[in-house]
């Protein structure tokens, strides 16, 4: 028989307007056409939640389970929204590494940054700076304009004296740092 859903998500880039797709989904699909819920692509990927909600989806979750569910109070998730779309302050952040050249190898922790920014209402602009460019000469210039700094862990030697001379720009200028590892 293979796999009989009760809920079909439909994942798009834009919204369906031709409404009778829903009902052949559900015709072809043996769901209710209630059950066959949109999920646009979205520029704020927290937004979903909200959008599945207004689409009906606890509801139809409830029904199929026999629960008898208040409706779910969104008001802190949609304040997180409103703070994300608009804040009311503004960092920047300097990332200061090994391999700033590769985001990825550092989403976790920018990640974390712009989490950080959302709870204090705030955009967090990350400023990534590869640590192995980091010398005497240069380290006030590369810097300035931080709010402040984050050093992630790295591994061997190489860009030691940039995260050293980053850490004595922090203290010696009063901006926050944080050194992970």
């Amino acid at each position: 028989m293979g796999i009989t859903p009760d809920i079909i998500v439909l994942r798009t880039d834009e919204k369906i307007e031709d409404k009778s797709i829903f009902g052949k989904i559900a015709h072809f699909c043996n769901v209710k056409e209630d059950c066959v819920i949109e999920n646009t692509t979205l520029p704020i990927l927290y937004e979903a939640p909200l959008m599945l909600e207004r689409s009906g989806m606890s509801d139809i979750v409830c029904r199929g389970l026999g629960l008898d569910c208040p409706p779910p109070d969104l008001t802190e998730w949609e304040s997180l929204i409103n703070r994300i779309i608009t804040p009311s302050n503004n960092v920047t952040i300097g990332l200061v590494g090994k391999y700033t050249q590769l985001h990825d190898a550092y989403l976790s922790v920018s990640e974390a940054l712009h989490h950080a920014g959302y709870f204090n209402d705030a955009t967090v602009n990350i400023k990534w700076i590869d640590s192995e460019g980091i010398n005497a000469d240069n380290y006030k210039e590369m810097l300035s304009g931080i709010d402040g700094v984050v050093v992630p862990g790295g591994f061997g030697g190489s860009g030691i004296e940039g995260m050293i001379l980053t850490a004595q720009y922090c203290r010696e200028n009063n901006v926050p740092y944080l050194g992970i590892c």
